[in-house]
């Protein structure tokens, strides 16, 4: 729905606005900005030079609710303040580049949902609040993108490689407490044979019969798959166990797991007081791939 009246006209007659934003680890950032009311979305359009590389544009990404104000004095005191603030979620979008050059092809669009405003009504002056409702056509919620911190990845991946570091050495050294070195006291887990449990010395426990079984294998390589960072004190990781044979060279998936057998794990690990700990872990026995065809009728359905 477009905002009203009052509003869209007080806007209309000004240029700069102030987008404030949330920063990846919480930490709230404003920046005075250019802006558009874009009439036939009911949408705030923000666009600017170098956009893609801007903090509020990375912010919005893993964060999309924003409050944005304009606002002006036209004589002293209450009286002669006006505001117009909208809160509301906002997305990334492409759009034509403009013809001014250097301005980047990307915006900020902002979907309001609730606007307070000031004196820009002359027939009710004073605070006024309106909640706005989403256009028929008008996306859900904003979809966020979480992993969007290049600092917290470059750090999550070293946390997550020093982890890989501790389960491959207590694989080959056949030490539980290698392995579980880092694993938090009530870790949530989920083995690759449908068992789950929680708390370290339970798991710990499993973990000391397995590895004097060689449960899994006598060899294996620990293979960093995908990590993400959604916040600074948490990371998401796929590690792939792949089993070896006497030579070293990968075994093929099985489909008996009474023998050698590779597995795939994703892990949480969060920071605490300056460590990282495992809080969460589920492992998932590698299978052998379907035939071709079936695996195109799979894909079909999948998702």
């Amino acid at each position: 729905m477009a905002l009203d009246d009052a509003s869209r006209r007080y806007l209309a007659s000004q240029t700069r606005g102030r987008l404030a934003t949330v920063a990846p680890d919480g930490t709230p950032q404003n920046k005075p900005v250019g802006f558009v009311y874009n009439a036939e979305l009911g949408t705030i359009d923000i666009a600017g030079f170098d956009m893609e590389s801007s903090a509020k544009y990375r912010n919005v990404g893993v964060n999309p609710n924003v409050a944005f104000v304009v606002d002006d004095a036209v004589s002293e005191g209450a009286a002669g303040t006006r505001f117009v603030e909208i809160r509301g979620q906002a997305e990334r979008v492409p759009v034509e580049p403009p013809a001014t050059a250097g301005v980047s092809p990307q915006i900020i669009r902002i979907h309001p949902r609730r606007v307070i405003s000031w004196n820009v009504d002359p027939d009710h002056l004073g605070l006024q609040t309106r909640d706005v409702a989403g256009s028929p056509g008008e996306p859900g919620p904003i979809r966020p993108s979480l992993g969007t911190d290049d600092a917290a990845a470059r750090r999550a991946n070293q946390v997550v490689a020093d982890l890989v570091a501790e389960l491959q050495a207590g694989w080959d050294q056949h030490d539980a407490g290698i392995t579980n070195r880092h694993f938090a006291d009530d870790i949530v887990w989920g083995s690759p044979f449908g068992a789950s449990l929680q708390g370290y010395e339970q798991l710990h426990a499993i973990h000391v019969r397995l590895k004097l079984q060689a449960r899994g294998g006598t060899s294996s390589r620990y293979e960093i798959v995908r990590v993400l960072a959604p916040t600074p004190d948490v990371a998401v990781a796929q590690v792939r166990r792949v089993a070896l044979d006497p030579a070293g060279h990968p075994l093929e998936p099985a489909a008996d797991a009474t023998g050698a057998f590779s597995e795939m794990a994703l892990y949480v690990l969060v920071r605490r007081d300056r460590t990282w700990w495992v809080a969460a872990g589920q492992n998932t026995l590698i299978r052998p791939g379907p035939p071709e065809s079936q695996a195109h009728v799979d894909g079909a359905h999948d998702g």
